[in-house]
């Protein structure tokens, strides 16, 4: 004779309806979030100065893009430990608050993606330690060498 065990269900099984009004909940969530995105976007839009000239790339970008290099390999899913900025656009914020966006051009060793345009957020100095709270915002990949533009 063989032994079975046997477990008790500690859970009640979900029921249709039960897993409906859960997707229903987080498609909601989703739509708001994206919806909140869109009206940030905007509004940073408008507060932000029209866009410099495309320039060769400063060490200080190159600094920013190494601060926020988790994110990219985290995006890319791959290592980058030579990602080389060379161009970049900037734009100032006018609504008093001051900072700065940044979009830079990169290359990297991804064979799948080797151009990635990187928008990165760097606030006032306040602290007195710069590129201390900069911020990624988005990444675009590219599968092949493009002239830099915002987005």
């Amino acid at each position: 004779k063989t032994k079975q065990n046997k477990t008790k269900q500690t859970t009640k099984p979900t029921t249709n309806k039960q897993t409906n009004k859960q997707t229903k909940a987080t498609m909601g969530i989703i739509k708001a979030s994206k919806k909140r995105f869109e009206e940030r976007a905007a509004r940073e839009e408008a507060a932000l100065t029209p866009p410099s000239k495309v320039m060769d790339a400063s060490t200080h970008a190159q600094a920013m893009l190494q601060i926020v290099r988790y994110t990219i390999e985290g995006r890319l899913g791959t290592k980058e430990r030579n990602l080389k900025a060379t161009h970049m656009i900037t734009r100032d914020f006018t609504n008093g608050d001051g900072g700065r966006i940044y979009y830079i051009k990169a290359q990297t060793e991804n064979p799948q993606w080797p151009w990635i345009f990187v928008k990165i957020y760097e606030p006032p100095l306040i602290t007195g330690v710069p590129g201390f709270r900069v911020r990624f915002r988005q990444m675009k990949k590219m599968d092949q060498e493009y002239q830099l533009v915002t987005f």
